[in-house]
């Protein structure tokens, strides 16, 4: 619950940056950034409405992953909007 918390923190203080897409993808890219891990997808170049309905399905407990279904739950849907675009266009700015 501690690091849902600081997620959560991270979220809202970059709410109001320059950057709102790169801002909000840094959480993100951890787990799905540009790697050879086969077991977690990066998210770049992926459909737009695939990451969007994959997003949605997490944060209305449609789609099972306890961790995605908590930091889905940490998103607005226009956030999740934001995100969808950003990675089905391949920036890469974060690594």
């Amino acid at each position: 619950m501690r690091y849902f918390i600081l997620f959560l923190f991270f979220i809202s203080s970059n709410a109001f940056s320059d950057n709102l897409d790169t801002s909000l993808s840094l959480p993100c890219l951890g787990c799905h950034g540009k790697s050879t891990n086969l077991t977690i997808p990066s998210l770049y170049g992926l459909d737009e409405d695939y990451i969007y309905n994959s997003l949605m399905d997490y944060k209305l407990d449609n789609r099972k992953n306890y961790l995605m279904q908590l930091i889905s739950k940490g998103y607005s849907e226009q956030q999740i909007r934001i995100l969808s675009y950003y990675f089905s266009k391949g920036y890469n700015n974060n690594e």
